[in-house]
C-alpha cells in the first residue's frame, strides 16, 4: 500500500512539473527549456504509468493547475522551474525509503536524475 501510494505521488508530481512548464510555453510560447523539458515531464509520467499498470496500481487522472498561473517576466517562470524541480527531486528521496521493488527504485533514480543533472541546471541557467 504504501508503495502504491508513493507511485501515485510520483505521478501527480510529475504531472504538477508538466502542468507548470505547459503554462508557461502557453504564456510565453514553444521556448527553451520548457519546450523540451516538459517533452521530458510527459515521457516521466508515461515512465510512472507503465509501472502502475505492471503493477495495478490506479492511475491518477491529471488534475491541472490549482489556479491559472502566469509569470511577469521568463526569469520568473524559469526559477518556478528551479523550485519545481528540487520539490520533484526531494519528493523522490521521501518515496524511495517506502519502496522495496528495484525496478521502481531504478525509475526513480532515473527520473531524479534527469531532474537534478538536466532539468534543474537548465532552469538555473534561465532563472539567473
Amino acid at each position: 500500500a504504501d508503495e502504491a501510494d508513493a507511485l501515485t505521488r510520483a505521478i501527480l508530481e510529475e504531472y504538477g512539473a508538466l502542468n507548470l512548464y505547459q503554462s508557461v510555453i502557453n504564456q510565453f510560447g514553444s521556448v527553451y527549456p520548457f519546450s523540451t523539458i516538459a517533452t521530458s515531464e510527459q515521457q516521466h509520467v508515461n515512465a510512472l504509468v507503465r509501472q502502475a499498470d505492471k503493477y495495478g496500481v490506479a492511475v491518477p487522472a491529471n488534475p491541472g493547475l490549482d489556479a491559472s498561473i502566469s509569470f511577469n517576466s521568463f526569469s520568473e517562470a524559469c526559477a518556478a522551474g528551479v523550485e519545481a524541480e528540487i520539490a520533484d527531486a526531494a519528493l523522490y528521496d521521501d518515496l524511495k525509503t517506502v519502496t522495496t521493488h528495484s525496478d521502481l527504485l531504478r525509475v526513480y533514480d532515473a527520473l531524479q536524475n534527469a531532474s537534478l543533472n538536466s532539468h534543474l541546471p537548465a532552469f538555473e541557467a534561465c532563472a539567473y
